[in-house]
């Protein structure tokens, strides 16, 4: 089974003078390769550094990394893997996914949605905070944990009742199909900005 453990827990505040304070969860799966999801904010440069210290990795240790979507508060902190495949839902054409290799120079088309990446370790759609959004899906010796980025965003997404901000979400509708389908496949989730999480069923 993999192991998962979050390095960065992810916030998005607003300070006293109301400007936004924003970072994303970074996790680090391990299976047969050193996975990284949603690298994030420069802010949280040095704390993911020292996080992967801690596990005894340094960044050219990580094999691939994943952004659940391109927004700029996942994905800014990529530079410091430029060994890494780059996974993410390809936003234009109709193929539903691709890699780079960075040093190489190149992008390989690569069907990535339902597929595995890594030994218990798959990528789902989870369209509706973005057109690209995508959730991993890691199965554990606790569980199928679902990093899901911010298609639940913080615990309290996790409630069907609440209807997200229609200015944070692209479509409302996949947002909520989305939400659905992470809650009935995950046993925990990571949300995009926050700790982990139990799912109550």
């Amino acid at each position: 089974m993999a192991k998962v453990k979050i390095l960065v827990e992810g916030i998005h505040t607003r300070t006293s003078d109301n400007r936004l304070n924003i970072g994303s969860t970074t996790t680090l799966v391990q299976s047969n390769i050193n996975i990284i999801v949603d690298p994030g904010a420069f802010i949280n440069k040095g704390r993911l550094i020292s996080a992967l210290s801690d596990e005894g990795l340094e960044t050219d240790d990580i094999d691939a990394v994943v952004f659940t979507h391109l927004h700029l508060d996942h994905v800014a902190n990529v530079f410091l893997f430029p060994h890494a495949k780059i996974y993410h839902k390809f936003v234009c054409g109709t193929y539903p996914g691709q890699f780079q290799i960075i040093e190489k120079g190149y992008a390989e088309r690569f069907d990535l949605i339902n597929e595995p990446i890594a030994d218990h370790v798959k990528i789902i759609e989870t369209a509706g905070h973005s057109i690209d959004h995508i959730s991993l899906i890691v199965n554990t010796d606790d569980g199928k944990i679902v990093i899901a980025g911010d298609a639940i965003a913080r615990d309290e997404w996790a409630d069907e009742t609440k209807q997200p901000n229609p200015d944070l979400a692209y479509d409302v509708k996949k947002y909520n199909e989305s939400r659905k389908k992470i809650l009935e496949i995950a046993d925990y989730i990571i949300p995009g900005h926050g700790g982990i999480f139990k799912v109550m069923k």
